[in-house]
């Protein structure tokens, strides 16, 4: 139960979000000066880098001097200033006093890792989000408040830049620095993030919290949810004994001189063993349905991750649950504000945020990353829209320029707007532009499965075959080749190719949230048909014709290739 002082806490602390959640209301009440405010707050972080200079930004007052000034850029374009930074350069790209904390990490168009700077306004920024999220989900929620909370996060220190800096999940830093009077009610601790192996990370997590009263789950993935719930249920046996001895037996072989801390609080619990033990029993099953008494769940909801929802619900019960919102490293989009739906509030006080639409974002995109602006009359691309001239029911690509220091940033993201709330666009996230796939948050790029295809043959000793590759929805979900090989090995080449291309890939392949890639044999008169099709319907030249090598739709393969395919 919670004490006195922490309630006293606690209710100052729900003050000061309270707080937060209204400086929000009204900025969106506002959002020219909002968004005015977060260009000026942008452009603070780079003033005076070797960046600035060279792009004349000393003269950027309005987003409309800025449009004017850069053009977009996507993050191979910006590669070489931010490897300049992280190798400690700061002043290639950022102010003096903005040097990052940490390089936040995603997967980018080539098996290089991105580096993202997280800057101390970024942090600020980046927390401020997630308190204002918080906020309103507890104020829809108040039986949550005071009780306990499995959040799974990342460590914000899986390697180092060569200047020395932390690279990892921005949650991982936002888990260590939360307030003591937060962070008394998550189950686990900082220190789980740095246990290395997927599996057992989630066993201890669990032990962590099993035999507590847990209000809520959060976790940006819904597949986290139910691996979680999953290896609960196969290690009851294991995790009751545990919890009657006050024990952890999870075997954490190279990490365990992690155990004294990650043991720190354990007790013997029998009777919340035997009550754990009762409900197995009874029910057939170990479910967080049934041990925890929940008040709602929060994760990814939109796009492909609404797949896995009805699973969700098969081991958590048919509770609300709160999308937590499209959400990069690159920088908060979107805040939801209601259950059961990942349509939210554009966060204008995170960013300044510009906007493609679809059909214009397409030519950007076939012509190259950075290679056209956002003005139309500087630049000669399609002009870039505001919060305020989006249009209901139209789908855009998201831009954006914050506190990280990447201005005019293609963040890649569709998002398709709902209505208003009131001067802020409602959003939900679709897709990534262009060919990119993700079932389990890989984000895998169509240059990626190319790269890993020539990477597997050659390897094989073998001439590049034709190839198709899209996802298959099961559990897990997986990819598809569908090739004209029938090369047994090549299958497993490609898989671990993928891999080494995509370090998204790999972490949810290693931590079983993406199955083993499948291999379809494939005629070659198959994928002709298919280019002939394909050639006819574009009204292109054979010498125009690009062949899709990625299909991102679930078992979109199916209908690329034809019925012959399935046979």
């Amino acid at each position: 139960m919670p004490t006195l002082i922490e309630r006293i806490l606690a209710r100052v602390a729900f003050h000061h979000a309270r707080r937060t959640f209204q400086q929000f209301e009204r900025a969106c009440a506002d959002v020219d000066r909002a968004q005015q405010q977060a260009l000026q707050r942008a452009l603070a972080q780079v003033r005076g880098s070797r960046f600035w200079h060279e792009h004349r930004l000393g003269a950027v007052r309005t987003p409309a001097d800025l449009r004017s000034a850069l053009p977009l850029h996507a993050y191979e374009n910006l590669r070489p200033v931010l490897e300049r930074v992280a190798d400690g350069d700061v002043g290639a790209l950022l102010a003096r006093g903005a040097a990052p904390r940490m390089f936040a990490t995603s997967s980018g168009t080539t098996a290089r890792t991105k580096l993202i700077p997280v800057t101390p306004a970024f942090i600020a920024d980046y927390r401020r989000g997630w308190n204002t999220f918080g906020l309103k989900m507890l104020l829809d929620h108040p039986d949550a408040v005071l009780r306990h909370i499995l959040q799974s996060s990342g460590r914000h220190d899986e390697s180092r830049s060569a200047g020395g800096v932390p690279c990892g999940a921005i949650t991982g830093l936002l888990a260590r620095s939360q307030k003591r009077i937060v962070r008394r009610f998550y189950v686990g601790t900082p220190t789980i993030a740095a246990i290395r192996d997927t599996r057992t990370r989630q066993y201890v997590l669990m032990r962590s919290g099993i035999a507590r009263d847990v209000a809520f789950a959060v976790t940006a993935n819904p597949a986290t949810l139910v691996q979680l719930a999953r290896l609960a249920d196969e290690q009851s046996e294991s995790l009751i004994r545990d919890v009657r001895d006050g024990a952890l037996s999870a075997d954490l072989g190279a990490d365990e001189p992690l155990r004294p801390a990650l043991t720190a609080g354990f007790r013997p619990d029998p009777a919340a063993a035997r009550r754990l033990e009762q409900l197995r029993d009874e029910h057939g099953a170990l479910r967080p349905r049934d041990y925890w008494r929940l008040s709602f769940l929060a994760c990814w909801t939109g796009g492909s991750m609404g797949h896995y929802l009805p699973r969700v619900r098969e081991w958590y019960g048919d509770l609300p649950i709160r999308d937590v919102g499209l959400l990069a490293s690159e920088g908060r989009v979107s805040l939801p504000l209601d259950d059961n739906t990942p349509v939210g509030v554009l966060d204008v006080t995170s960013a300044l945020f510009e906007f493609l639409p679809i059909e214009a974002a397409d030519r950007v995109l076939n012509h190259g990353a950075g290679s056209l602006g956002g003005g139309a009359s500087t630049h000669g691309a399609a002009a870039t829209l505001s919060a305020r001239e989006l249009e209901v029911g139209r789908d855009y690509v998201v831009i954006l320029s914050n506190t990280t220091g990447l201005l005019r940033y293609r963040l890649d993201d569709v998002v398709r707007v709902h209505g208003w709330w009131r001067q802020c666009p409602l959003v939900e996230f679709l897709h990534r532009a262009g060919r990119v796939a993700s079932v389990a948050g890989e984000k895998l790029t169509e240059n990626q499965v190319v790269a890993a295809v020539a990477a597997a043959a050659e390897s094989l000793n073998m001439p590049t075959p034709d190839f198709m590759l899209a996802p298959v929805w099961g559990d897990p979900p997986h990819y598809r080749l569908s090739t004209t090989t029938d090369d047994p090995a090549f299958g497993p080449a490609v898989d671990r190719e993928l891999s080494r291309q995509n370090s998204e890939y790999a972490g949810r392949r290693e931590g079983g949230r993406l199955g083993r890639l499948s291999v379809r044999p494939v005629s070659a008169s198959v994928f002709a048909a298919m280019d002939a099709r394909l050639v006819a319907r574009q009204g292109a030249t054979a010498e125009q014709y690009k062949r899709p090598c990625l299909v991102p739709v679930v078992e979109g393969d199916d209908q690329a290739l034809g019925g012959d395919a399935k046979t």
